[in-house]
């Protein structure tokens, strides 16, 4: 088959690879440069883990983490760190209550902890004594920028054609056959297109009103002491999730020195090309108290800030349809700032999407149709 793919971040890089590994004739349409940072997947790091209080992405894990895994071997590096994660909350909090139902329902081995006993085995965190603390191992964190890139040279190897700094300004279905249109007037036609395009996936279908509100969203990097970077090392600190306030983080990564912080809560709604991408000190400011909350022996000095985008449905879900009236064109979307650990299976589904014409890995269930997104 001859298959497009527009967008090669996390997902579109998943669904070229596989599919010109599985012997397709296939394109890779990128806006811009292969790793950019004007989207959802660069940067150093993105939380993996089963540990959510929705049932649905605990199973769905199940699925995509012996795809991160197989990646790992084909790419030979480090992409998935697995160092373990814990999410805590003062007892008693629903959403806690509810993660922790969701690990036994799906099998997941895990540690329900006091605050006194996390922090004996966790040194480098401080906890209030009325949270509890649910630690499970084989959570970690994916080298979100290496895998863009790694993806994306394995598809090349593979075969694919791959068309960096292209922009892709219509796409048109018929009964047989999908139009691409880009930017410099050149065309071509496909049997199928996957459009993973994220913060701009609206652009290219301002007819359908997607329901996707498009955030800024910015990273901390805060400094250590070095007498806390032995404790605050992946092999000894896990990522961690407080679930009463949607705070976040990771362990020093070895690639930027200090430990990453940062708030699962929608930013200011922007224009995906007219945002600069700019840090605010107010940010750095709130992350840098929250570090100091959280975790023991840090200085107070942002080490490095960056801005991604978020690209949100309203409940969160992910898009993976076909478009409406078309059933040669799949929009993945939706991210909603939780998807990228999802990315490589979102990329697998839509590859065999494209040549079944079936939605399957988990991705078939009601909750992510445009139907359920689009207002009445």
């Amino acid at each position: 088959m001859n298959i497009a793919v527009i967008g090669l971040g996390g997902t579109g890089s998943a669904a070229l690879r596989f599919l010109a590994a599985a012997g397709h004739k296939v394109t890779g349409y990128e806006r811009f440069e292969i790793g950019h940072k004007r989207g959802s997947s660069h940067g150093n790091s993105r939380i993996i883990r089963y540990a959510y209080p929705d049932p649905l992405y605990t199973n769905l894990m199940t699925a995509a983490f012996p795809l991160w895994e197989e990646l790992c071997d084909k790419a030979g590096r480090d992409l998935l760190v697995k160092c373990g994660g814990i999410t805590f909350a003062p007892d008693g909090h629903p959403e806690l209550d509810a993660t922790i139902a969701a690990l036994s329902s799906a099998g997941v081995a895990h540690t329900v902890m006091s605050s006194t006993d996390a922090m004996q085995r966790f040194p480098a965190f401080r906890f209030a004594a009325d949270e509890m603390v649910v630690f499970h191992g084989d959570a970690g964190f994916l080298r979100s920028g290496e895998i863009v890139e790694a993806q994306v040279a394995l598809a090349r190897d593979a075969g694919a054609e791959i068309r960096a700094g292209v922009e892709v300004v219509d796409v048109r279905a018929s009964e047989t056959d999908v139009l691409v249109r880009t930017a410099c007037g050149d065309f071509s036609f496909y049997d199928k297109v996957i459009v993973a395009g994220g913060a701009y996936l609206p652009m290219l279908f301002p007819e359908l009103a997607l329901p996707l509100t498009v955030t800024r969203q910015q990273i901390t990097y805060v400094g250590l002491d070095e007498s806390v970077k032995g404790v605050c090392s992946p092999e000894r600190m896990p990522v961690w999730i407080d679930a009463a306030t949607y705070w976040y983080g990771f362990p020093t990564d070895g690639r930027v020195d200090g430990v990453k912080v940062a708030r699962h809560q929608m930013g200011v709604e922007v224009d995906p090309i007219a945002d600069d991408r700019a840090v605010r000190g107010s940010d750095d400011d709130e992350a840098v108290r929250v570090a100091e909350k959280r975790i023991g022996g840090t200085t107070g000095r942002v080490v490095h800030s960056e801005v991604c985008l978020y690209t949100n449905t309203p409940n969160e879900d992910f898009i993976f349809d076909t478009a409406p009236g078309w059933g040669n064109i799949l929009l993945v979307s939706g991210c909603s700032g939780h998807g990228f650990k999802f990315t490589v299976l979102l990329g697998k589904a839509a590859s065999d999407w494209a040549t079944s014409d079936e939605f399957c890995h988990g991705l078939a269930d009601d909750r992510f149709r445009l139907h359920g997104h689009l207002q009445p």
